[in-house]
């Protein structure tokens, strides 16, 4: 039926009501009982006012969503692919189903990622982003230990965190021992070195601690504490003997124009971030030596 059509026949019934209504108004005013001057017609059974009146039928546009039983969704095309798989004993689904249905699927063959499955880096990160608590990480923790370790911007960062995780990671990388592991092993490493920081003041000192850890049983680490620091007198002593200052300049300096300025300038920062210099030229003599091997040990990971 054409839209002129439904219009005429929708303010033909429209001046039919007001009549009726008019009636009726008037009849309550007399106190007659009210007769319609127009009889009641019911429709004949089936008989409806559009595309089933005329016999129009108008095609489903796909896709249709159906299900076999238990078994996986699927998506047909047409509206005769759908009736030939109804015939067959699928059922349609809504879209919403169907996409519950994929989501569980997803989740039940999606293997999660695990605390054990952790690279180097990303156990680090873990551990000084979560603590303890990082033991049983969540999807979030580990994206966001991921984003920590293997990114060198973006929203929200921290730069304490930032700085820590390098550094360690720095340290650990440098420890043959500690290099070939992964997971647990590096994030109760790092726990535990996170928690003495304050007495690893250099490269130095981290990596002899954590040497010192990965040789003692793991049910005993929990009891081993870093060497207290030599006295300063001693130490300066130590430095005025045996550093050569004006050669770990030169290779300072020849690292960070031959292998890292150029590849990795926000890395090179954070490096000299971490002992608190602007450039390698400010460096005091005595902390000389661990911002040099710091700087190897950056140029190192650049390369691998």
């Amino acid at each position: 039926m054409s839209l002129e059509s439904n219009l005429e026949l929708n303010n033909k019934l429209v001046a039919e009501q007001n009549t009726l209504l008019t009636q009726l108004l008037a009849a309550m005013t007399s106190g007659k009982a009210f007769s319609a001057d127009t009889p009641h017609q019911p429709k004949a059974e089936g008989s409806t006012v559009g595309k089933a009146a005329t016999g129009e039928t108008k095609t489903r546009k796909g896709p249709f969503y159906i299900r076999l039983e238990d078994g996986p969704p699927c998506i047909v095309d047409s509206e005769s692919t759908l009736a030939a798989h109804i015939e067959k004993g699928y059922t349609e689904i809504t879209k919403v189903e169907y996409l519950q249905l994929q989501e569980e699927a997803h989740k039940a063959t999606t293997k999660p990622i695990t605390l054990e499955e952790l690279p180097l880096p990303n156990a680090i990160a873990l551990a000084v982003l979560e603590g303890e608590a990082g033991r049983t990480p969540t999807f979030e923790q580990l994206a966001a230990a991921e984003h920590v370790a293997n990114t060198a911007t973006g929203k929200e960062r921290n730069e304490q965190v930032d700085a820590l995780t390098m550094a360690l990671t720095m340290a650990l990388k440098g420890v043959d021992l500690a290099a070939k592991l992964h997971g647990a092993g590096v994030f109760e490493l790092a726990l535990q070195m996170v928690e003495h920081w304050d007495a690893l003041p250099g490269i130095t000192e981290r990596r002899e601690y954590a040497t010192l850890l990965l040789n003692t049983p793991v049910d005993k680490r929990a009891k081993v504490k870093p060497k207290a620091p030599k006295k300063a007198e001693e130490k300066s002593t130590v430095v005025e003997g045996t550093i050569d200052v004006a050669a770990l300049h030169a290779k300072g300096k020849q690292l960070i124009l031959q292998k890292i300025a150029a590849k990795a300038p926000a890395d090179l920062r954070k490096t000299l971030d971490l002992f608190g210099l602007k450039k390698l030229t400010e460096c005091p003599d005595d902390k000389l030596p661990d911002v040099v091997a710091a700087l190897e040990q950056l140029a190192e990971s650049l390369e691998a």
